[in-house]
């Protein structure tokens, strides 16, 4: 969602990085964990949602730092220090030109690039720099297994304890780099060409098919076997995309919308009957 900024937000803006037309930005407020305040083409400022977000702000910030002279596109970086107030962060990054891809497209050999290059990013220099697997939600405790169970349907119960069970056995798979949330907003392209990569809050040291399985998402569940480098991260991929739709299952039923969950089911009912069909050959 985006809204014109605050007054407070402005003033905290130039008062970190002056020069940009802050006021005259806008503020994009859908993320977990940040409000944005865009002053376009020129820089960002990312404020903490919570306190939570604002102790972990300085770890988001240097692995940023850490990545962007090893990779081959723009990052944002930080233009000034992590500012700290009352648990609440602030800090002003790089802004990265560009824009989302348009969904269920794209060009496979350059998302094939992206996967690869994450994937050939040594992550043990990048310890204590990295958030844990399942940082968004959690891991798939007997208890969140339960309730997400409990909200499906019988017919696609079976399908989604083979889909758990079977992500449950990638734990011993190398870990890569992993993005976390590849979704087309935080890819900027521009003329065709992958420019900058956004938003590395989730990143972690993980099963590197996740970054086909999240690219997937919005290029196209079809468009795995020629993103990811072998069949056998092309397969895992397709499974972690059901274990994705779970994950959104088990939200949507925390929120006690029987409409909303019921919407959602045949939203996602196919990705999971595709990836349980996967994980049984």
């Amino acid at each position: 969602m985006i809204r014109v900024p605050l007054p407070r937000e402005i003033a905290l803006a130039q008062s970190l990085h002056p020069g940009p037309a802050w006021e005259s930005g806008h503020v994009n407020v859908g993320g977990q964990f940040h409000v944005v305040l865009v002053a376009e083409n020129e820089a960002v400022l990312r404020i903490s949602r919570t306190r939570a977000a604002a102790l972990e702000m300085q770890r988001r910030v240097d692995l940023v730092e850490a990545l962007a002279p090893r990779l081959g596109f723009e990052l944002p970086t930080a233009l000034t220090p992590v500012w700290h107030g009352n648990d609440c962060s602030a800090v002003v990054q790089r802004y990265v030109p560009g824009s989302a891809h348009a969904p269920h497209r794209g060009d496979a050999a350059a998302l094939r690039r992206l996967v690869e290059e994450l994937a050939g990013i040594d992550v043990a220099p990048l310890a204590g720099l990295l958030a844990r697997p399942f940082a968004f939600n959690g891991p798939w405790t007997a208890v969140k297994t339960a309730a997400t169970l409990r909200a499906l349907p019988t017919e696609l119960v079976a399908d989604a304890e083979l889909v758990l069970a079977t992500i449950a056995g990638f734990a011993s798979i190398p870990p890569a780099l992993v993005h976390g949330d590849l979704a087309g907003h935080n890819v900027h392209w521009l003329d065709g060409r992958l420019v900058g990569v956004l938003d590395w809050d989730l990143a972690a040291a993980w099963d590197p098919a996740l970054n086909s399985a999240y690219l997937g998402l919005w290029h196209g569940e079809s468009m795995l076997d020629l993103m990811a480098p072998t069949a056998q991260e092309a397969w895992r991929a397709r499974v972690w995309l059901g274990a994705m739709s779970l994950e959104s299952i088990y939200n949507v039923g925390l929120a006690n919308d029987p409409a909303q969950l019921e919407a959602m089911v045949a939203r996602v009912a196919g990705r999971i009957r595709r990836a349980a069909a996967a994980a049984r050959s």
